[in-house]
Order: C-alpha cells, then sequence, then structure tokens
C-alpha cells in the first residue's frame, strides 16, 4: 500500500490498495461533494499524468442513484473517457438528494502529452464502502483493469 497526494492536487488524501486483479483507492473528503471530486481526480491520476492535462474543454455528467450514487457517477465518467477519451483536470461536483451534477474541464487525450499508464474498464462494487471517520467521509472503491 502506498500513501500519497496526487500530483499537483494538493489536499487529496488516498491510499492505493493491491488486490489480486484488481486496483483500488481509500479516499477522503469533508462532505460528498468533495469526497466525489477527490475519487475523480484519484481515479483518473492512475489512468495518465494530471498534471499535463489542460483545461480547454467543458463537459457535465449528471446521475441519479440513491445507493450506490459514487460508484455510478464514476463510471459515467469512465464512459466519457473511453468515448471520448476526455480528461478531467478540474471538476465542480453538487451531490444532492440521490443526484450527482459535475461540471468538468479538461481536454481530449493526446498520446504524445498524456500517456496512459492504465486501462480502467469499471468501477466494481466488490468491496465498496463509504463511510464517516473522525468528521470526514472515506470512500473504499475497486477497479477493475
Amino acid at each position: 500500500m502506498v500513501d500519497g497526494t496526487s500530483a499537483g492536487w494538493t489536499g487529496i488524501l488516498y491510499r492505493i490498495l493491491e488486490h489480486e486483479a484488481d486496483i483500488g483507492f481509500e479516499v477522503y473528503g469533508k462532505d460528498e461533494a468533495d469526497l466525489f471530486a477527490n475519487a475523480a481526480t484519484v481515479l483518473f491520476s492512475l489512468i495518465t499524468d494530471l498534471d499535463r492535462v489542460e483545461t480547454r474543454l467543458k463537459r457535465e455528467v449528471a446521475v441519479a442513484d440513491s445507493e450506490v450514487l459514487l460508484v455510478v457517477f464514476l463510471n459515467e465518467l469512465l464512459y466519457v473517457w473511453d468515448v471520448e477519451r476526455f480528461i478531467p483536470k478540474r471538476l465542480s461536483v453538487r451531490v444532492k438528494n440521490g443526484r450527482v451534477h459535475a461540471d468538468l474541464e479538461g481536454e481530449i487525450l493526446d498520446p504524445e502529452r498524456h500517456p496512459v499508464r492504465k486501462e480502467i474498464k469499471a468501477v466494481t462494487y466488490h468491496k465498496f464502502a463509504v463511510q464517516e471517520e473522525e468528521g470526514a467521509l472515506k470512500a473504499r472503491v475497486y477497479l477493475d483493469i
């Protein structure tokens, strides 16, 4: 296990969790919106070097699911990645009543500037958890690679 902060994303604390066939992470946030934005940042920092991504384009993502909203949200971001190869660098996230809305700023993958570190197939429900810990929220997320 490695502890750290995502390069260029001050204040995002996370821990990578090793697994037989997958990779996981634990991430923290002061509230749901912060947790969702931080989880998305960790997800894309596993895919590429976010320091090399510029904010040239905007996208919006909105999803609703009261049970596993974070998993659904991260999978929607992966869908945008799979279809458009869009890499978000900045996220503004709002979470309310089982719905999440995110405004994304980033750019389309440029293989010359954005080496792909890992191809992630999906965010899984395996060992997924969100809990409150010491006044903050903590999520455990596993990715199918």
